[in-house]
């Protein structure tokens, strides 16, 4: 009996290997497809941000600096006048001629109430000087009827009468011009003021000051020349024999602080007091006392001693 090979044939073999072969790269390629849609930037990585970290130490925010309120500067008519005598105390208003009328008015308690003394009868229309003076009494330049007349009155009956007395008054004052506030009016003639806009002049023997854009100016020794004593602002000013007082601001003092220039002196400046319930904003004249000095400024009065 002839004898048959047994086994599966080569060609058979061969095709089953190439079969594999083709499986293994198809799945290769599906898995190769599958990662790259899951990792669409898996071939280009970036480095990852370097982590900061805060020590926990946090700086101060800067404190705010106290600033004084700024010193305003009143309309004309509202300007101030205060004077104290031995026995009565003086103020008014100034008014302007063909706007509000002054108030002039009369304290016999020390500023504790006051009388209107303003003379209407007499047409008055603006204020531009008042000084006690007599113990009980007053003189004052004003400004008098349609024509802003400038006359120099006085009173010998605590203001219940009011009496021309150009030769007395009118002749040796010294003021702010009714009808031109940049011009001052002195025994000697007219000159100029240090701004076309002058406020609150106070004048006693030599002494001549008043205040210009918010500071204060002294007549220099030859009566032509102003020169600043500065301070941070100054809303008015008094003289005080040969010192002159500037009410103003002070960064110390929440309200109205005064310096004191001895001897009108630009280089000699001093504090001299704070009327902390006084507004520096509003209107304001101050004057000498016996106690002090006293501060006016829109319904406040009181005195600051020293």
């Amino acid at each position: 009996m002839a004898g048959g090979r047994s086994g599966t044939p080569a060609g058979a073999q061969w095709g089953a290997v190439a079969l594999v072969v083709v499986l293994a790269i198809v799945v290769g390629a599906v898995a190769y497809i599958a990662y790259d849609r899951a990792n669409p930037d898996g071939g280009a990585q970036s480095a990852a941000p370097v982590p900061t970290f805060s020590l926990g130490v946090e700086s101060a925010s800067p404190t705010p600096t106290e600033t004084s309120p700024d010193v305003a500067v009143a309309a004309r008519e509202d300007d101030r006048f205060l004077s104290i005598g031995s026995g009565v105390w003086w103020r008014s208003t100034a008014g302007i001629c063909g706007g509000d009328e002054p108030l002039v008015e009369r304290s016999d308690d020390g500023g504790q109430s006051w009388t209107d003394v303003t003379g209407r009868y007499r047409d008055i229309t603006a204020v531009a000087a008042l000084d006690a003076f007599a113990e009980t009494e007053a003189e004052m330049v004003v400004a008098v009827g349609e024509g802003c007349e400038t006359q120099g009155w006085r009173t010998f009956t605590q203001g219940a009468f009011w009496e021309p007395y150009d030769d007395l008054v009118l002749s040796a004052a010294r003021y702010i011009s009714p009808a031109d506030a940049g011009v001052v009016e002195l025994p000697s003639g007219a000159i100029d003021a240090p701004c076309a806009d002058a406020r609150g002049l106070r004048a006693a023997g030599d002494v001549v000051a008043l205040v210009c854009d918010a500071q204060a100016w002294v007549l220099d020794a030859d009566g032509v020349t102003w020169t600043t004593l500065e301070t941070d602002g100054a809303a008015a000013v008094a003289v005080d024999g040969a010192d002159v007082i500037v009410a103003g601001v002070a960064a110390d003092c929440a309200g109205i602080a005064l310096t004191r220039f001895a001897g009108a002196d630009p280089a000699q400046p001093a504090a001299a007091g704070c009327a902390d319930e006084a507004d520096v904003t509003a209107p304001t004249a101050i004057a000498v006392t016996g106690e002090g000095t006293a501060v006016w400024a829109g319904e406040t009065l009181t005195t600051i001693s020293g």
